[in-house]
């Protein structure tokens, strides 16, 4: 897919970011990064393979001032071959004035979403819309009318908090609060819960999937590992009109008949693992003829101790997923995954009708 240069490299379209930001894959004082993550105060802590097995973000890890770093990563799409480029207007026509009309139909909030995307350009980072608007688009076409707005990108966690801070009052949106979910480090800007809880953004910088807490600092195809489905892991560049397919197969399970739902994910949390296999269940309530047979091994590691937060997480995510007409088919879809999965969706069957 050439870009305005006229290359077809991916890694000339998406280069790294000039301003010094670490990725994995840089040197770490001669060692290996691995990812970056948010520990208290909240502060940036940069990431080595001894830090792998630790239970929580490391509180005295290093930070970028602390230690000598050697930029040697690679750049978010180097490990993407080219054909998982395509035009976008190609592969679903009229996507991009649809993501136009979301964001100009919200008045001030899709503004500041595309001065947001002007800021992180010119700061050289990248920043692709992900999940279900994408999804839906490609799938349905431009009337599917995206509402909820994911984005990934490069750009750090704590760097675009700072960001929003600095610029979401003059912009006329002083009723909203940007925050930061410590355990997942997605960012956000919302009103608060009286005001009715709208949401204009939530993003999440490129994912590391090595660690049992969140983790960024990846390319395309290390945040895809964060991702729960194929089907759910395009990347849509609404500066270039450019849709991203890292995994190669999102769009040919998209378009398959019957629909293929498979995943890439490999998250370590127990609880993210099991809110995941929840997430299967609602894509299968949803296609009842889609082919979940590549979901079996996966499912087939589930874990089997989960906290009591961990089950209110899956009790509000069953409830919010899975309506009761397609309880009959969740059951149904966890008997094909296996007993691991059968054990949860009956405990949360059960609990609903407590």
């Amino acid at each position: 897919m050439p870009d305005e240069n006229g290359t077809k490299e991916p890694r000339a379209i998406y280069r790294r970011a000039p301003d010094g930001t670490p990725v994995r894959g840089d040197l770490v004082d001669g060692e290996p990064l691995w990812g970056m993550t948010v520990a208290g105060g909240p502060r940036e802590v940069l990431l080595r393979e001894r830090d792998r097995e630790a239970s929580a973000p490391p509180e005295d890890g290093p930070g970028r001032a602390d230690v000598r770093i050697e930029f040697q990563g690679p750049g978010p799409a180097d490990a993407c071959p080219p054909e998982a480029f395509r035009p976008a207007e190609e592969e679903a026509p009229g996507i991009g004035e649809a993501v136009d009309r979301c964001l100009d139909g919200t008045g001030v909030e899709g503004a500041f979403v595309r001065l947001l995307m002007k800021r992180l350009k010119e700061r050289g980072h990248e920043f692709w819309l992900i999940g279900g608007a994408v999804r839906d688009l490609v799938d349905v076409g431009p009337e599917a009318e995206p509402n909820d707005l994911d984005f990934a990108g490069t750009l750090p966690p704590l760097e675009l908090l700072r960001e929003i801070e600095d610029l979401y009052v003059d912009a006329g949106l002083g009723d909203y609060r940007p925050l930061m979910s410590g355990p997942s480090l997605v960012v956000h800007l919302s009103r608060p819960e009286q005001g009715g809880g709208s949401r204009i953004l939530e993003y999440k910088a490129l994912a590391v999937t090595d660690f049992p807490f969140s983790a960024y600092g990846g390319s395309l195809t290390d945040d895809v590992t964060s991702r729960d489905l194929t089907v759910n892991s395009l990347y849509y560049d609404h500066g270039r009109r450019l849709l991203v397919d890292p995994t190669g197969e999102g769009i040919a399970h998209l378009r398959a008949r019957p629909r293929v739902l498979a995943s890439r994910n490999s998250e370590r949390p127990a609880g993210r693992s099991a809110g995941v296999l929840l997430r299967f269940i609602k894509f299968a309530v949803r296609y009842p003829d889609a082919d979940v047979t590549r979901l079996r091994d996966w499912a087939a590691d589930l874990p089997d101790r989960l906290g009591e937060g961990d089950w209110r997480a899956l009790r509000y995510s069953w409830r919010n997923h899975v309506p009761d007409e397609g309880r009959h088919r969740a059951l149904e879809v966890a008997g094909l995954l296996g007993p691991a999965a059968v054990a949860l969706v009956d405990r949360l069957a059960e609990g609903a009708r407590a």
